[in-house]
């Protein structure tokens, strides 16, 4: 037997910090599930080293990648060919190494609408709280499978916002606005149906800030939409809750963004039991939507 037949593939998430990640209890339960000889865990990488570490990276024997906060625009100089829709989203989550090549692919979007299917029709006016690497995969999937009235994007750098919707506008017929948190109130545009936050704020040393005040955007039917997922009930989604709004947090785009990714690497989907032991292990029904 050829001894490199035996050799565990290595696969880790890049980001940081990374002490949050469940990432790799994810993938690992799957590769154990599948009784692969396969292994992921965390490279956690300090910004500042990041031009330095990766090109060692790559040199490195490994098989793939996630990417996450706040590596997924930075990452793509780094790669040697990129999936088209990655391309058109300007951010891309997860990496294959292939005969020593990174190519670079985007499962974020298809991740956040899985969960939300049933319902896009309804999401007629959105509005998308930050302009990073996550931004640009939620906007990217509402202008395309959405096709909202109006979408609206704010983040604390207006400039940052008004050149994401320039890259949108050649995707989609939709209107797109700008405005910063704080001037949200006075561009008249709400309620929404569909709020989502793509920020970090909410986590880690941002865990008792607000980007905005939910209900002050919503109608009665709104879908709050957090991408944070530990804590699994945000500041955010707590007031939404509090105003009797309905909520949804990143779990379920979590565990089908990273199922994608699975898909890239093996050619395989997560097994059935594999898909329904995730989401019950964190307090989903499966196909639930949250």
């Amino acid at each position: 037997m050829n001894s490199t037949e035996n050799k565990m593939e290595r696969y880790a998430i890049l980001g940081f910090p990374l002490e949050h990640s469940v990432s790799p209890k994810i993938h690992n339960r799957a590769f154990n599930d599948y009784g692969m000889n396969a292994h992921y865990g965390r490279k956690a990488i300090h910004p500042d080293e990041f031009d330095q570490v990766i090109p060692r990276l790559k040199k490195e024997d490994w098989r793939g990648f996630n990417v996450t906060i706040p590596f997924k625009e930075r990452i793509l100089p780094f790669l040697d060919w990129i999936e088209e829709t990655a391309k058109a989203i300007g951010a891309v989550n997860t990496i294959k190494v292939e005969n020593g090549r990174w190519l670079g692919f985007n499962t974020d979007w298809s991740g956040f609408l899985r969960p939300i299917q049933e319902e896009l029709p309804e999401f007629r006016r959105c509005l998308v709280l930050g302009a990073g690497g996550a931004a640009r995969a939620v906007t990217f999937a509402l202008v395309k499978e959405v096709k909202p009235e109006v979408l609206m994007i704010a983040n604390r750098t207006k400039k940052r916002a008004d050149a994401l919707a320039n890259e949108l506008r050649k995707f989609g017929t939709c209107e797109i606005k700008t405005a910063t948190p704080d001037s949200l109130e006075k561009t008249g545009v709400q309620p929404f149906d569909l709020i989502v936050n793509t920020t970090s704020v909410g986590m880690g040393d941002l865990k008792d800030q607000l980007v905005v005040e939910p209900a002050h955007f919503a109608h009665a039917n709104t879908l709050i939409y957090d991408l944070v997922y530990k804590p699994p009930l945000t500041l955010f989604l707590q007031h939404a809750q509090h105003a009797g709004l309905r909520t949804i947090n990143g779990f379920p785009m979590l565990i089908y963004q990273a199922e994608e990714a699975f898909k890239i690497w093996t050619g395989k989907p997560y097994l059935p039991e594999t898909l329904k032991a995730l989401l019950q292990e964190l307090g989903l029904e499966q196909g639930s939507g949250g």
